[in-house]
């Protein structure tokens, strides 16, 4: 007898699931739960069981949508209006750990009607299990609430999404249609929901919480997807910057290569190669306000080799080097943009030398896992809202350096299996 999909699914959901629960009953780590008390990082560093972990999600989503069928996938239409409220009242922190609070209260403490602060909690315990009813016109913590009510991190990631990025979906359409389909960063449904004409990084310079929040979420965004200097320090023969040259017959070596990180922010990934690479001085580039007192933060073992300069990326760049780095610069910006970056590089450029990008790189649609491509169209939608951005693939960086000058050539363009995140690196030809 042929088995069906869905018991399929099921089957394998089944055996994915049990390859999880015993790597936590093996190493004494608490089962998930939406217990108040449950583990918000189950402390899984198996690789062989994230991807059983990732695999049960995915064949899980799947098996939902089957069962659902097609006519339920707009039933009901996703809606954040239940945690932006959560977040704009601060609720969860109003919600007593291990205890609870009347709807009544609550409302009083959020400066809402009680019919307002129920509907919007009772959505959250349905549809995010974020807060419980614990016993009839009360409200208690779950473990997703608990974490909003002691991590002020994840505050700053709920307000970031729900407070900006979520109202200012439902404008971008609107953006597209006013601006006639403009690519500049402040022609986006971001700016028609703030209701001005500043960038995005202009509008956080000039409202600094805005910023902070900004930051704290982008942080946090780096660690959850991986997003560490690893890839790029790990991946590159740094080494090979400082090789020996021939002179009349005879090898001799060459000075220290000069790297200039632009937008290279407080110079984490400076320091990093700094450390493994004692061959090499690197200068940070990015805006005065991004560098400012950063040097006070340098090891002393690479005080000598690591500097910061002040330069805006769309200026001439005046710095003369080996290599320059663009780790996530392009990522925020449109072609048009993206290609100003590059042409204000050629001036500095001499023959042979190098552009080393760590960006995100796109795969062809089914490559990646479901959840992982999922995470990859989100961010896509989010550049478009926020930046007038979009997530490259790899023929979209070749027509990029292309249409900045001809005389870029790449070399090499890669991304680690199942990373969306890569290196591209470029030789100038002169």
């Amino acid at each position: 007898m042929t088995v069906s999909k869905i018991v399929e699914l099921a089957i394998r959901i089944s055996e994915n699931t049990a390859k999880v629960d015993a790597y936590l009953r093996e190493n004494d780590l608490p089962s998930p739960s939406f217990h108040e008390d449950g583990p918000v990082d189950f402390g899984i560093r198996c690789e062989q069981t994230k991807k059983a972990q990732e695999e049960a999600i995915n064949l899980s989503f799947e098996l939902q949508r089957l069962l659902l069928g097609p006519l339920q996938f707009m039933n009901p239409v996703p809606n954040g209006l239940s945690l932006q409220a959560i977040s704009k009242y601060n609720m969860a922190t109003k919600v007593p750990i291990h205890g609870d609070i009347s709807f009544g209260d609550l409302a009083r403490e959020c400066g809402l009607s009680e019919i307002n602060t129920r509907r919007f909690v009772r959505y959250a315990i349905v549809f995010h299990r974020v807060f419980q009813e614990p016993r009839p016109g009360y409200v208690g913590h779950t473990a997703a609430s608990r974490v909003l009510a002691e991590d002020p991190v994840m505050r700053d990631v709920l307000s970031h999404y729900l407070e900006e990025c979520f109202p200012s979906f439902a404008m971008t359409l609107n953006a597209i249609d006013k601006f006639n389909g403009g690519t500049e960063p402040n022609q986006t449904g971001w700016n028609l929901y703030h209701e001005t004409n500043l960038s995005p990084w202009d509008y956080y310079d000039a409202n600094p919480e805005s910023g902070r929040r900004f930051f704290s979420t982008m942080a946090y965004e780096t660690e959850r997807e991986g997003r560490s200097n690893t890839v790029l320090v790990n991946n590159y023969p740094w080494s090979s910057l400082a090789s020996t040259s021939k002179a009349n017959g005879e090898e001799e070596e060459k000075g220290p290569a000069t790297i200039v990180d632009v937008g290279g922010s407080r110079g984490l990934t400076a320091i990093q190669i700094a450390q493994a690479t004692p061959e090499l001085k690197i200068i940070v580039q990015d805006l005065p306000a991004m560098i400012k007192g950063a040097s006070a933060d340098l090891p002393a073992t690479i005080k000598d080799r690591v500097e910061f300069m002040a330069h805006d990326f769309f200026q001439v760049q005046d710095v003369q080097a080996d290599m320059y780095i663009y780790r996530h610069v392009f990522h925020n910006w449109s072609h048009a943009n993206a290609v100003k970056i590059l042409r204000a590089l050629v001036p500095a450029l001499k023959t042979g030398a190098k552009v080393l990008v760590n960006d995100y790189i796109a795969p062809a649609p089914g490559t990646l896992s479901p959840l992982k491509e999922q995470r990859l169209r989100e961010m896509d939608m989010i550049m478009l809202t926020l930046c007038n951005a979009y997530e490259r693939e790899d023929h979209d960086w070749k027509r990029l350096f292309r249409d900045a000058d001809p005389r870029f050539e790449i070399l090499t363009m890669f991304a680690p299996k199942g990373a969306t995140e890569g290196i591209i690196e470029v030789v100038w030809r002169g």
